[in-house]
């Protein structure tokens, strides 16, 4: 069978897909290129031998080889269901018979295998099965985690990510995140590519936050089964659904049912009441992309248990955890005094002519201009107070000079008091006041702990921030909860900046 005249039988958007996944370096738009220059190129690249060596896993070397030395009987196709299918899938075998144009590349393959071996396979299965599992996940995210498993530099993964098996069954692309207000890195599995935008609308109303025990063969096993079949409930399922002639279709409807925690995508027409009952208990402990990762059970135990640690929290209803109205407009008089000092001196935002005593201001002008004071506090307030532009009195210059006494930085903010919010950094809490509202109506969120970036400050005897909050609406899982609980409980309350 020639590959030649297979391929081009097929429609051209799926000649392209095939195009797509094999070329690495170099692809064109679909309307720039024919079916017939697609499958030559595609021939071409899978002419190298290296290429055709790392597009294959192991376990489909090892299947060629019995191909090849015509160890493979038409009762075996169970045993190598999977090696057949993805073999099939790359363009390799037609059915159990290798393509001719591929026979001279997969023996060279099976020449490089036998000199090399696939050393590189367990890092390669772990990404593909961890990608598979989410879906679609931040690449810094995959990263970080590689790193601490694998003990790899930036370099070495970056690298390994480049990997032609990677780029058969990954993608990646570039989207625009509004909480950060920038675009990341995004990683998905091929296969799930229609389900990206749904996914990340349920991972909006159910993800949850939490660290996942990360057990290497569970991640293999999602690449090559879609399950974690190490897991007794899954395995017992894989087990009995195996045996069944429709089994293939009824595995594709439980790795929707998975995708989308919906057991009614399950093919059941085929299912006793035992197998149903079986594919039920499997589905609880299989893990869910928009959980994130969690299965269902797991999921549930981390609700009860998050409602729970929450209750922890102090939360009272907040009442005169603000400062008066004279003091607030005393406040922002002079800190905005400072702000114009320093924008007309460093010239940072040439749009704003002027800040000391102005209303309706852009807070998204005034943030790098603030960065600039909190990051030269002392020499900028020294600078201020012996200038005096705006003809300050003693007394507001010695409030301004208070300013220096100052933490800027990341905080968790871990509960609300009559008077005041609760910022935890380094084991201590600080106990602050808002400006001109209590801080509990300016968080975008009531589920402590909250992380936010800010600068806290003295004024007239309180604790204040400098009116800014750059919240991350991150949600803790319930390690981190039951830690800042812990550290909260044993760090002491601080009205006073030292």
């Amino acid at each position: 069978m020639k590959l030649r005249e297979d391929i081009v039988k097929e429609p051209k958007g799926l000649v392209y897909d095939y195009f797509y996944r094999s070329l690495v370096y170099e692809t064109k738009d679909y309307d720039n290129i024919s079916r017939k220059q697609m499958v030559e190129e595609i021939i071409k690249e899978y002419s190298n031998s290296h290429y055709l060596f790392n597009i294959c896993t192991e376990r489909e070397l090892k299947f060629l080889k019995r191909l090849q030395n015509h160890e493979y009987q038409e009762e075996d196709y169970l045993k190598y269901e999977w090696e057949i299918k993805e073999l099939n899938n790359k363009l390799i075998l037609c059915g159990t018979e290798i393509y001719e144009e591929q026979i001279a590349n997969v023996n060279d393959a099976l020449e490089e295998f036998k000199k090399n071996n696939k050393d590189i396979d367990e890092f390669v299965m772990f990404v593909i099965g961890m990608v598979k599992l989410n879906v679609n996940m931040l690449s810094d995210v995959l990263i970080s985690c590689l790193k601490s498993i694998f003990k790899l530099s930036d370099e070495a993964i970056n690298a390994y990510l480049g990997h032609p098996l990677i780029h058969f069954y990954c993608g990646f692309y570039d989207q625009y995140i509004e909480s950060i207000d920038k675009e990341v890195e995004m990683i998905y599995y091929r296969n799930y590519e229609d389900f990206i935008d749904i996914i990340d609308d349920l991972r909006k109303e159910f993800g949850i936050g939490g660290s996942l025990k990360i057990y290497m063969q569970d991640y293999y096993d999602m690449f090559y089964y879609g399950f974690p079949t190490s897991k007794p409930t899954v395995k017992k399922m894989y087990d009995e659904i195996k045996k069944l002639p429709s089994h293939l279709i009824i595995f594709k409807s439980i790795e929707l049912a998975r995708i989308f925690n919906d057991e009614e995508s399950v093919y059941k027409e085929k299912l006793n009441e035992k197998q149903i009952e079986l594919v039920h208990e499997a589905l609880l402990d299989i893990p869910c992309p928009f959980m994130n990762g969690f299965s269902p059970r797991e999921y549930q135990k981390e609700k009860e248990n998050e409602q729970i640690l929450s209750e922890k929290f102090t939360v009272i209803p907040q009442n005169n955890a603000k400062l008066c109205k004279s003091a607030a407009d005393e406040y922002y008089k002079l800190y905005f005094a400072l702000l114009d000092y320093i924008n007309k001196k460093e010239n940072i935002c040439p749009s704003l002519k002027r800040i000391y005593k102005q209303e309706e201001l852009n807070v998204h002008d005034l943030f790098p201009i603030d960065d600039y004071l909190w990051e030269h506090k002392d020499t900028i307030i020294d600078e201020f107070i012996e200038i005096n532009p705006n003809k300050l009195n003693h007394e507001e210059l010695e409030i301004i000079n208070n300013f220096k006494k100052s933490v800027t930085g990341t905080f968790l903010v871990v509960g609300f008091e009559r008077e005041y919010t609760m910022f935890l950094q380094d084991g201590k809490i600080y106990m602050v006041k808002g400006i001109r509202d209590n801080i509990e109506n300016i968080l975008l969120s009531r589920n402590f702990p909250i992380i936010v970036n800010t600068t806290l400050l003295m004024f007239k005897g309180n604790i204040i921030y400098n009116s800014f909050f750059k919240q991350t609406t991150v949600g803790f899982g319930n390690d981190i909860k039951e830690s800042a609980l812990n550290e909260m409980n044993k760090s002491l309350k601080y009205y006073h900046i030292i």
